[in-house]
């Protein structure tokens, strides 16, 4: 365990280590065209903030105008998924060990491919819904950064 409550977590080759912020009991996923490309399938992941991530061969990629992810670049693990703004943090939820994790939430689930599926009951999201929680959120940060100038 770290010394902030979770377990410490790490990349394949252990280039990268993630340690959590607390053990975490939920996982989301993600049905979006670029979750899908970054991961050939949907990205699992559990939302930690305040968790720290560590290591030499971290790489920040921002994907977007508000969100960036980490990766490893010795062994191409996916680490993380943040927005820009704000103190979300979305680690994957393949570097964690096995447990009793529940999947709880999918979101973009209209863009989900009729190839897969998941035998969970969770909570379901779609663009309009993810834009509907998000939006508000978005355009406050972005204001009070230019307020801050």
């Amino acid at each position: 365990m770290s010394e902030a409550g979770g377990p410490i977590l790490h990349c394949l080759c252990g280039g990268v280590e993630v340690r959590l912020s607390s053990l975490p009991e939920t996982v989301g996923v993600c049905h979006c065209a670029m979750c899908r490309r970054w991961t050939s399938g949907p990205w699992m992941a559990v939302q930690a903030p305040g968790s720290v991530i560590t290591g030499d061969t971290l790489v920040i990629y921002s994907s977007s105008q508000f969100a960036e992810r980490g990766f490893c670049s010795r062994c191409g693990s996916h680490i993380f998924h943040r927005p820009k703004d704000g103190p979300e943090l979305a680690i994957s939820a393949g570097l964690l060990p096995e447990g009793r994790l529940a999947i709880t939430r999918e979101i973009f689930h209209h863009a989900k491919p009729l190839w897969y599926r998941f035998d969970a009951s969770s909570r379901k999201r779609s663009a309009f819904g993810m834009a509907l929680e998000w939006g508000p959120k978005l355009a406050w940060r972005r204001f009070a950064r230019l307020w801050r100038g």
